[in-house]
């Protein structure tokens, strides 16, 4: 028995339409593009799409000598964010993460202070094979101005940081990740130790005066005015509280001083 022409078309119109149905079902590899997993909680992991505004830019870090670029992130310009973030990474030539790799993390502050813990943590601390995750909090008022003016802030906190640690030791391998972070720093913070679960988090004895208000209006105490505080009283890791040099100068002074004190300063 022959097949009609008519049936022969029409069953190959259907066929077409169900394969033309199943294609569209389908996700096209050129349409669509991977998100890196990003080592910051506020990147989501979901694919989208390269014809719509990617809720994530990848960002190239500025590299010194003897350092290699990582994937790095911005989501300043991505308002469904849970959180406005800017990430650099960098890792010295050579580094490779071990079972005996340390992660230090360090909130460096604009001031005095938070510049001395970071040159402490960069010295001191970290050691051949660690990890050094610096943390600055960014007001949400500072997000009002120019991101690039922000995000070059980053870019040179993360050069100085490279040529202090080649400075100090250039044969020392080290990952470096330098986030700045915008909102309450009682949460960043939080979110940081949960993310990298740092071996010991290192901090000045003051912040920056926004710092100081966010604290104080996280925890009902418009008097705390400090991180350290904080950190000593609630932090689940190790806490390290560095002094700027110019305090310790002026309280060994003091003590030098006070007539009640003994001698035992005098060389």
């Amino acid at each position: 028995m022959h097949s009609s022409p008519l049936l022969s078309s029409l069953q190959l119109g259907q066929a077409s339409q169900t394969t033309s149905a199943s294609s569209s079902l389908a996700p096209s590899s050129s349409n669509i593009t991977a998100v890196p997993i990003s080592p910051s909680p506020s990147v989501p992991l979901t694919p989208y799409s390269t014809l719509s505004p990617p809720q994530s830019t990848i960002m190239a870090p500025c590299v010194s000598q003897g350092y290699t670029p990582k994937v790095s992130f911005d989501t300043f310009e991505n308002p469904a964010a849970s959180m406005f973030s800017f990430t650099l990474q960098v890792k010295s030539d050579g580094y490779a993460r071990t079972r005996h790799t340390r992660v230090y993390l360090c909130a460096a502050s604009e001031d005095e202070s938070g510049r001395q813990a970071l040159e402490w943590t960069i010295e001191n601390l970290a050691q051949d094979g660690d990890e050094l995750v610096v943390f600055r909090g960014i007001d949400q008022e500072d997000l009002e101005k120019d991101h690039d003016v922000v995000r070059e802030e980053a870019r040179e906190l993360m050069r100085r940081i490279q040529d202090k640690c080649m400075d100090v030791d250039p044969d020392r391998k080290l990952s470096i990740i330098v986030e700045f972070i915008a909102g309450k720093v009682v949460t960043t913070i939080d979110r940081l130790i949960a993310l990298y679960r740092p071996d010991s988090v290192v901090v000045g004895t003051r912040g920056i005066r926004g710092m100081k208000q966010a604290w104080g209006a996280a925890f009902g105490a418009p008097g705390m005015g400090s991180v350290s505080k904080y950190c000593l009283s609630h932090s689940p890791v190790p806490i390290i509280v560095v002094r700027p040099q110019s305090k310790v100068r002026k309280t060994m002074e003091k003590r030098r001083a006070n007539p009640k004190r003994g001698q035992h300063f005098d060389e």
